[in-house]
């Protein structure tokens, strides 16, 4: 037995939901389920806020939850809400050699580990694997981006046409001894995310600057294996 949330008395939702035949208590009915599964998704909101602060590499896998592909007819996930994160470092690298770096996305999980896989489609078209262990558990999405035009040197972006709702862009600009990096992801956040909060952008932005980390140094490693093969 549950209590009402309006305080107006007690039923149970199932045998109260399956008894009912009148057109006007099934309304009712429907209306303090409502209102029920409202009350319950703010108590989870309101616990989120006391999270820890997490990092991308610092949880346990104890449960799998997967958002279902939709490959074949582009339905995408039932979200709420855009989030935007950005992070941004400056590389002790030449702007062409990091320009061309981003060009190869199958090198993108050298310095993004939460990407498990990037394999490039035709017509501009790249499918994209997440996996990342985070708040205790483990998540996996996926989409399929389309390139927009770049501009060169510059900026390079894209939009997804199916799976994860999300769009970005990566902004260039340097010296010929360095270069600013600026990684802009857009998304929606996923259901599955929801119970979290605001733990979830804070702990996106972290990611990102760790990546850009790991992407600094994996560009020192090539501008120094460049210098051999010319010397």
């Amino acid at each position: 037995m549950k209590p009402c949330v309006c305080g107006s008395r007690i039923f149970e939702r199932k045998v109260f939901k399956a008894s009912v035949s009148n057109p006007a208590a099934r309304i009712c009915a429907l209306t303090h389920d409502q209102l029920y599964k409202r009350q319950l998704r703010r108590k989870m909101f309101s616990s989120s806020s006391h999270l820890p602060s997490l990092s991308s590499r610092g949880f346990r896998s104890s449960g799998t939850i997967e958002l279902p592909y939709a490959w074949s007819n582009g339905s995408r996930f039932n979200m709420s809400g855009w989030v935007d994160n950005t992070a941004e470092i400056t590389v002790p690298a030449p702007l062409p050699v990091v320009w061309e770096l981003w060009q190869d996305k199958s090198r993108i999980p050298t310095w993004m580990p939460w990407i498990s896989s990037v394999e490039p489609l035709k017509n501009d078209r790249s499918r994209w694997l997440l996996s990342t262990d985070q708040f205790g558990q483990h998540f996996e999405f996926s989409w399929v981006a389309r390139d927009l035009p770049p501009v060169e040197l510059h900026k390079i972006h894209w939009e997804s046409e199916e799976g994860l709702n999300n769009r970005g862009a990566v902004r260039f600009s340097g010296t010929e001894s360095s270069t600013r990096v600026q990684i802009q992801i857009c998304y929606e956040v996923p259901d599955v995310l929801l119970p979290f909060g605001s733990a979830v952008s804070p702990l996106v932005e972290q990611v990102l600057f760790a990546d850009l980390q790991r992407f600094s140094s994996f560009a020192c490693k090539v501008v120094k294996a460049l210098g051999k093969r010319n010397a």
